[in-house]
């Protein structure tokens, strides 16, 4: 969360690893991504004298990045098996398909691992920032801040009202609100929470 915010301009454009994993557009992406493939592949065969067949590494490096395991899973395997075809299908370049398959379907693989490793550490990290944040105050208002951390110092109502110049009562006031707003119950709990009130 906090990294969100100090993240430079760029980092919004960068689609996260696995970050379509569980959500609703993750099907028609990978059915996209799917269907790159075949088209890649059907311009492969309608050419035999090149070898096309490489192109197929991005839609696959995309699918590895983007989608959960059983989907990543679905686009290596149409595209190891849309290279299966093509060796079949063009005779003459199947030393070349083979040669373009091999690190095409490992570089994909790659991906995956890659998309993995980094899914599962930033939800680590992201545990951990919430596990270590400190618990979020409530909202006081200025002037209950104040005196919530006068008071936290252990000044009594009196000389927290001499010191912000307002009235006893008023301070009095002031506390009773930060107890409910803070669920606490006496001075003691508001000294603990001294660190929270800065």
């Amino acid at each position: 969360m906090v990294q969100e915010a100090t993240d430079s301009g760029y980092r919004k454009y960068i689609v996260g690893p696995c970050a379509f994993a569980g959500k609703r557009p993750e099907r028609p992406v990978a059915l996209a991504c799917i269907l790159a493939l075949g088209a890649i592949f059907i311009l492969e065969l309608m050419t035999p004298d090149d070898v096309v067949g490489a192109l197929a590494l991005l839609p696959l490096a995309a699918a590895m990045w983007m989608f959960s395991t059983p989907m990543a899973a679905v686009n290596l395997s149409a595209g190891a098996l849309f290279f299966t075809l093509a060796i079949l299908l063009e005779p003459r370049n199947r030393l070349t398909l083979l040669l373009v398959a091999i690190p095409v379907l490992a570089t994909a693989a790659s991906v995956r691992l890659c998309a993995t490793s980094l899914s599962v550490r930033r939800e680590a990290d992201e545990q951990q920032n919430e596990a270590s944040a400190p618990p979020a105050v409530p909202r006081l208002t200025c002037r209950e801040l104040e005196v919530a951390r006068l008071a936290a110092r252990a000044y009594t109502a009196a000389q927290i009202g001499q010191q912000l110049h307002i009235g006893e009562r008023t301070v009095e006031s002031h506390i009773a609100s930060t107890y409910v707003k803070l669920g606490i119950r006496s001075r003691s709990e508001l000294i603990r929470m001294a660190s929270i009130l800065g």
